[in-house]
C-alpha cells in the first residue's frame, strides 16, 4: 500500500486546568456526519489528539444532533485512566478534515465529559502526527492511500 503525504497543519496546543495547575493539549476541530453523501455534518468539535485512546469517541449528543440513532450501535465497554467503565456505541460515521471526509469506525459515549476524542483506530491511521512539546503544538499531515 503506497502512501503520499499532503495537507500539514500546525495545532497550537491549548491550556486545560487540571487539579494542581495546567496540562497542555492538542485540540482539533474535528466534524462528523453519518456516513452517506449530502448527510449533515456536525457543528464544530473540539476534540482532544490522544495516543493514548484506541479508539475516537464522540459525545453521544452531538451524534443525535446529526441524526444517528447513537444506542443502535454496537455496544462496548471502554475504561479510562481513572478506571470506571463507560458504555460506548459504535458507528461508522464520516470524519471530516483537511483533504475531504474519510470514512471511519467510532463510538459515542453519554458519559465522555470532553466533545470528542481521536485516538489510534480512526484517526491516527489518516495522518502522520508529530507533538513537540518544546513548540507546544501538533503537525498534522494527512495521509491519503493510493
Amino acid at each position: 500500500m503506497a502512501l503520499a503525504l499532503a495537507l500539514s497543519q500546525k495545532i497550537p496546543y491549548t491550556k486545560f486546568p487540571n487539579g494542581d495547575g495546567f496540562t497542555y493539549r492538542a485540540v482539533f476541530d474535528a466534524y462528523i456526519g453519518l456516513p452517506k453523501k449530502g448527510a449533515i455534518r456536525s457543528k464544530k468539535i473540539e476534540s482532544i489528539i490522544d495516543s493514548g485512546a484506541n479508539d475516537c469517541i464522540f459525545h453521544a449528543q452531538i451524534g443525535e444532533s446529526v441524526g444517528f440513532d447513537v444506542k443502535s450501535g454496537r455496544m462496548s465497554e471502554t475504561f479510562g485512566v481513572d478506571g470506571k467503565a463507560s458504555t460506548i456505541y459504535f458507528h461508522d460515521m464520516f470524519l471530516y478534515a483537511p483533504g475531504g471526509a474519510m470514512t471511519i469506525n467510532a463510538a459515542f459515549s453519554y458519559d465522555l465529559p470532553v466533545a470528542g476524542i481521536l485516538g489510534m483506530n480512526g484517526f491516527f491511521e489518516h495522518f502522520k502526527i508529530t507533538f513537540d512539546p518544546t513548540m507546544l503544538r501538533c503537525e498534522l499531515e494527512r495521509l491519503f492511500h493510493a
